[in-house]
């Protein structure tokens, strides 16, 4: 070993060499190979030595972390993104849950429930009145057809009947499918936010996110069941002598009759 290491510069060249392709200020890098060795002074080939190898295991250290870097794309991430994102995700799973509840409780249970009551008051008000025609003679019954056909036409109102209760279904059935088209478009921005979710790798809790929001559609549905059953279906609509106090009253303002 010498106590003063020259520089590469101060190496003579020879023609057609490797020092002439690599001498500069610096110092060199690695050690010398054997097929290089003729460039190479023994004052320097002691200094090319003393430079320290790496290890197999930092160069491995350093792959991994170089190829982490390579594979994994780099995404860059907003300022509360993940917090704005999960409020967005709750209220959309929310209202898709609430939606598909109340449409399928509205034309189930409530529909069901609004033509049973009509459909009970006029029942109530038309029995009261067929209750009294049990007791009319043949003779009397054609009495009053031939008073009644100048103003009812018994086949005219069925008619008119049948196609209304047709043309009902159909429009009923039209605003049901656009019930359902609206939740359809909820569960397409919901479907499209997860997707953003999944692109931008943010981490949800989805399990909490969905045990929340199914529980409280859960706890919502036994509420409503219990408020129609005790409040809404208990309620007294108008009563069938109301209905028949109004007609009398309609028929003595407008036709004087009844008095």
């Amino acid at each position: 070993m010498y106590e003063n290491e020259n520089e590469l510069k101060t190496v003579d060249s020879m023609p057609g060499s490797i020092n002439e392709l690599i001498s500069t200020n610096n110092r060199l890098k690695r050690p010398p190979s054997l097929s290089e060795s003729f460039a190479w002074t023994p004052e320097n080939i002691a200094r090319a030595n003393q430079i320290p190898l790496i290890s197999s295991a930092e160069c491995l250290e350093g792959g991994e972390e170089d190829i982490d870097q390579l594979v994994k794309p780099s995404i860059k991430y907003c300022k509360y993104e993940k917090q704005i994102i999960e409020v967005f995700i709750k209220l959309l799973l929310h209202i898709v849950l609430i939606s598909i509840f109340e449409t399928l409780f509205y034309f189930l249970y409530v529909s069901s429930l609004e033509n049973n009551g009509i459909e009970t008051t006029v029942n109530t008000f038309i029995n009261d009145a067929v209750a009294n025609c049990m007791n009319i003679s043949p003779l009397e019954i054609q009495i009053i057809d031939d008073f009644l056909d100048p103003y009812i036409n018994a086949t005219q109102v069925i008619t008119k009947g049948n196609n209304a209760g047709i043309q009902r279904m159909i429009y009923n059935e039209l605003i049901s499918r656009r019930a359902w088209a609206y939740v359809g478009g909820l569960m397409g921005l919901f479907m499209a936010l997860t997707v953003y979710i999944r692109c931008r790798r943010i981490k949800i809790n989805w399990v909490y996110i969905i045990f929340e929001n199914t529980s409280m559609v859960v706890l919502l549905a036994l509420y409503e069941l219990m408020f129609f059953n005790t409040i809404i279906y208990s309620y007294e609509p108008i009563s069938t002598d109301e209905i028949s106090r109004d007609a009398i009253r309609k028929f003595q303002g407008s036709c004087g009759i009844l008095k």
